[in-house]
């Protein structure tokens, strides 16, 4: 026991010593801005723009969230900064103009609101709220209403030299907005992309001409998950603007629901080489045309609920997709008189438990395959096909011109009739 106590006696630390070291420490942190913690800066002043020039980087440019302001020019973010509780709206008549422009990487808004003028403004003079043209972004709890265009824009077309590289785009609100809430608009025709970004929680109302989150013109490894739309035209699009540089790979797309819109998802693109996108989770009440996919290779769709589906298009339409997994489809009360999932010009085709269920059901076929073009398709497995509710036949299988071939098909284990009018096509049909 005495040794101990000698022992921790020598290891003992003079407190003049303590003293010495604690003031170098503050003082070598004082001196050294790089490590010191990011400034906040409240600002409830006019000069607004002088005051996000003269902000230190990285710091916090806080405002008011309870005094709206009226921007008759866009503020723009030229360096870090996290913007924090902007209340923002654009004047009556003026058009052309977002509230902020930001053209600095690592930029944050959060915790803002910014309105339109969607009633006083041409759509040939429509502009986003919130323009984005750099990476390592962050919009978080933001609300945007009334946009003559965009809620917010990652606007790759403005860039035109480079990529926009990593982003976050997490709790927002949108309502009135006339395009999109959330567009991520690639490079276009100068061929550069936007890249890992995260588009998640996302409720968008009566966006009257677009929907909740558009992925476009050139992107790849890009996650949206969790949206919700109503009154929209979608609440999804993968799209391109005819541009063979506009190719969009890597979309993985969960968790969504669409309400009184045409579509859960559409891909309003072109044969450019669009690949790899995931479906998961959907659910569609009362669209007219709730998913339609096409020219994309490697496609997953799984999990959709469809109900209440009204005349209009095929509750699921995949037009020249190959490698393509279908599962876990419902499809409840279509009003529909054709097929409930149609099959245009596909490869490579797998289809399971697919379910046509409701008494006011009016569906012709549960799953109608069609072929055309003078093609060689091969490639097509149905299995668990549920289709007592339709009025022919459960899978039907059909060509469009006497060229066109089909190989290696095998039906099994549903509840459905099949008809075969694809002449020398051999169909290897096992029934339950």
């Amino acid at each position: 026991m005495r040794e101990s106590v000698l022992l921790a006696r020598c290891w003992q630390i003079p407190r003049v010593w303590l003293s010495a070291w604690f003031l170098l420490i503050v003082t070598v942190y004082a001196e050294n801005p790089m490590s010191q913690p990011p400034a906040t800066i409240q600002v409830d002043v006019d000069n607004l723009q002088a005051t996000l020039d003269a902000a230190p980087e990285h710091s916090t440019v806080a405002f008011n969230r309870n005094r709206q302001l009226t921007l008759s020019e866009p503020l723009i973010v030229r360096k870090p900064l996290t913007i924090q509780g902007l209340n923002a709206k654009l004047p009556e008549k003026l058009g052309g103009t977002p509230l902020v422009i930001v053209e600095s990487k690592d930029v944050s808004v959060i915790d803002c609101e910014f309105r339109g003028n969607r009633e006083t403004v041409p759509q040939e003079l429509r502009a986003p709220l919130l323009t984005i043209r750099e990476g390592n972004f962050r919009v978080e709890r933001c609300n945007f209403l009334d946009s003559s265009k965009d809620g917010i824009k990652i606007d790759g077309e403005g860039v035109k030299d480079r990529d926009i590289e990593g982003g976050v785009i997490r709790d927002i609100y949108g309502k009135g907005c006339v395009r999109d809430l959330v567009s991520l608009s690639g490079g276009g025709e100068h061929g550069h992309r936007i890249r890992h970004v995260l588009v998640e929680n996302i409720r968008d109302y009566d966006s009257e001409m677009r929907g909740a989150v558009e992925v476009s013109d050139g992107t790849c490894d890009i996650t949206v998950r969790n949206v919700y739309a109503e009154r929209c035209v979608y609440a999804l699009d993968v799209q391109d603007h005819g541009k063979p540089q506009q190719v969009n790979t890597n979309v993985l797309i969960e968790d969504v629901t669409a309400v009184d819109c045409k579509h859960i998802i559409r891909t309003a693109n072109h044969d450019f080489g669009h690949a790899n996108l995931t479906l998961r989770d959907f659910i569609g009440e009362r669209c007219s045309e709730p998913l339609k996919v096409s020219n994309t290779r490697n496609v997953v769709i799984d999990n959709v609920q469809i109900g209440g589906h009204p005349k209009g298009g095929s509750p699921v339409s995949v037009k020249n997709c190959s490698r393509l997994s279908v599962r876990e489809v419902t499809i409840e009360n279509s009003a529909h008189e054709e097929a409930g999932l149609l099959l245009v010009d596909c490869s490579g085709v797998f289809v399971d438990n697919l379910a046509v269920t409701g008494e006011g059901t009016k569906l012709a076929h549960a799953l109608l395959a069609r072929y055309g073009g003078g093609k060689a398709y091969s490639g097509l497995q149905i299995h668990n096909v549920s289709a007592r509710n339709v009025s022919k036949e459960g899978v039907r299988l059909e060509r469009s011109d006497d060229a066109s071939t089909l190989s290696d098909v095998v039906i099994s284990d549903n509840m459905a009739t099949v008809e075969n009018l694809m002449t020398g096509t051999r169909v290897n049909v096992q029934k339950d």
